[in-house]
Order: structure tokens, then sequence, then C-alpha cells
């Protein structure tokens, strides 16, 4: 069996890993070959978080690009996928979105040419308002695939909304590399009361990672902790991980209102994001819409309490609500308080919730992912 894989950019360490899983699996079966194709090096919107590591791809894969992947034109795109496909001769390829008309091209020569295609996809009913005549049109273009590999549950059940069969499902989850981030997590959190003094931030922190951007609903976050701390006196804080373009208007937002303990930090690559989880005691993803939030896979990994908007894609699948966190509206401002509120009164066990996390997030591994992988691809054929 002869795999390709068309994915977007190098830079995505967290796929580098799956990747590496699966070509171990891959190496046990002397007849099968796996290929990734790499679109290009990194998207314009990553730039700035952290050098390209390439150590960390220990599979074979094409570069087709050398830049951002936003300078990779269609004709680029599709002339350097189907030359990949012509020279390696897969009996599978596996594509990345429905949204791509690169993909689209590639899916059809597939088709033609009798290979088996699976699409990976991250989208969600609620990721943003459909257009009827937009739906219809991806809903002929999901029908072509011969299997799918989704992000979660949510993922998985809009495919199904749009005509796709259950039965060709074939993976529902997503990961991050839980070993690595936890040893970084646990080498850092011995030192945690040190450098919370050195960066000035509270004893207890909840912590946002991620772009500071309009979907990600921070405004409303901060409000709702402002709400938190007129109810109760504690030393409790907020770490904002991430640049973007909100940054300034929220920074304007903690001065008018005197929100207190709020800490804003640049941007960091992945391998520094556990040196603040470590810093912190309860994850924050708030967003509107998410296709799933990886963040909360990377504290969980840590051992962290989450709490998640009911609009991210994780949501369903990573939190228990009681268990190792909560979901809550990201409408609801005195929903988001209530919540904050649980934790900065004592009334819920950091600890054990931390320890749920973990127990919960084992199952979410790259070495889970891959085996579901490599099973769906010998299931298509």
């Amino acid at each position: 069996m002869k795999i390709l894989i068309v994915h977007n950019q190098l830079w995505a360490h967290y796929k580098a890993i799956i990747f590496n899983e699966l070509q171990k699996i891959i190496e046990q079966h002397q007849k099968d070959e796996l290929l990734v194709v790499q679109i290009a090096t990194i998207e314009k919107s990553r730039v700035d978080l952290g050098n390209l590591d390439t150590s960390i791809h220990q599979y074979p894969y094409k570069l087709l690009h050398d830049g951002t992947l936003e300078e990779v034109s269609l004709g680029q795109k599709v002339s350097g996928i189907l030359r990949e496909i012509r020279q390696f001769k897969p009996d599978v390829v596996n594509l990345t979105g429905y949204y791509d008309l690169a993909s689209w091209a590639i899916l059809f020569y597939c088709k033609l040419k009798g290979i088996k295609t699976i699409l990976s996809n991250e989208s969600t009913a609620g990721d943003h308002v459909r257009d009827k005549f937009k739906e219809s049109i991806k809903s002929f273009i999901i029908k072509q695939y011969d299997g799918y590999f989704n992000f979660g549950t949510l993922s998985k059940n809009y495919l199904i909304e749009l005509g796709a069969k259950t039965s060709k499902m074939l993976v529902n989850r997503n990961c991050v590399d839980n070993v690595a981030l936890k040893r970084i997590y646990d080498k850092n959190v011995e030192d945690k009361y040190s450098k919370q003094q050195l960066l000035g931030v509270a004893s207890h922190n909840f912590i946002f990672v991620g772009r500071l951007i309009d979907y990600k609903n921070l405004i409303n976050f901060l409000k709702a902790f402002a709400e938190a701390q007129k109810q109760i006196t504690t030393d409790w804080g907020v770490i904002i991980l991430g640049d973007g373009e909100q940054k300034e208007e929220l920074q304007r937002l903690v001065s008018t209102k005197q929100i207190k303990n709020i800490s804003f930090q640049k941007g960091v690559s992945w391998q520094q994001v556990p040196e603040y989880l470590a810093l912190s005691d309860v994850l924050v993803l708030p967003s509107y819409s998410e296709p799933w939030g990886l963040v909360v896979n990377e504290a969980m990994a840590c051992g962290m309490p989450v709490l998640v908007s009911e609009k991210c894609g994780c949501a369903i699948d990573l939190v228990k609500n009681g268990v190792n966190g909560f979901t809550f509206s990201p409408y609801n401002q005195e929903e988001i308080t209530t919540n904050l509120l649980k934790f900065m009164s004592q009334s819920q066990n950091l600890k054990e919730m931390g320890i749920a996390s973990q127990q919960i997030i084992q199952e979410y591994s790259p070495e889970n992912v891959a085996k579901e992988m490599y099973a769906g691809y010998l299931a298509v054929l």
C-alpha cells in the first residue's frame, strides 16, 4: 500500500508527530510506503511563532515551495501535487480540506485514475454562517471521497449532515505531542513561584493562548473576569499569551476598566507554551468559533483544568463538565463569570480536575491517531 498525504505547511509540528508515528507503523510492513507532500513551509499568520524545526519531521516528505502558503498559486499547487502523484503512484491520496480548488482538481484526477481518496476535515457546522448554495456544492464534493478523517465529533457530524456516510468516518480525534509537552511543563513548574514574581503575575492564573483577534472573544472574557473580581477578593489573574490585531484594544479595555492582574505576553513557539502553562492554573478558550482548539489538548496533557466555549470543536469530546473543567456559551458573559468564580472561590479541586484532564487526553495521542489513520487507509482499498 502506497499512501500520499497532501498537507498545507511543513511548520505544523503537531502534524509532524502524527506523521512520524504513521511512518513507524508503515516501516513494520515491507510493502507499504508513505509520502507527505507539503505545499509550503508556513502560513503568513504563523511566521512570528518560532522558526521551523525540520529535525522533528522523521518521515518522507517533499516540499513544493520554500516560503509562505499564500505565495503558492492555484496552478503551482495543482501541477506540483500531480507531479508527485504521477511519480509516487499511490494507492490512496489523503487531501486536506474541501475549500481549496486545488483539492477539487486532485480529487477528480484521482477518481479518473482509480486512486482512493480520503478527506481530512476540521470544519464544523458552527464555524460560519452557512450559505445554502455553497453547502450544496460542498455536499457534492464531499460525497466523492472514499473516507474521512475528522478532528472530532462535531466535524464528523457536519460531514454526515452534508450527506457523507457514517460508515466512512475513519478517524474522529485530534492530538498533540502529550509526552513532550508534559516534560517541558514539569521542568518549569518546579520554579513556578519565582518565575511568577519575575514576570509580575498573580499567584493563581487563568491563561489564554492564541491569536488576539475578534473571534477569540477576549473582550467578553475580560469583562467577565472584571465582574468576577468585583464579587470575590483573591489573588487570581489572567495571562494572555499571544499577539494579534486586537492587542491594543484589549490593553485599552484593561486600563479603562482597571482590571487587575492582567499580564500580556508575546506569542511564543509551541515548545515554550508549557513554560507559561506552568505559571497558570486553568486554561480558558472563550472563542466564538474554533474548528478544534489544540491548546486545550496541550493544557490537558500538562494536567490542567480547562474552561472552553461550547462553540469550540473539542468541547464535546474533551471537556467533561464538573470533572476536568466546564463549557459555556461564549455569548453569555454572566455564565463565563460564574465559571471563573467556581475556581476563584476554591470550590473546585484543581488537582483532581487536572488528573482527570490527563486521563481523558491519553486517548488523544499521536500513536492512537496514527493507528486509526493506518487502519483507515486499509479500509478504503
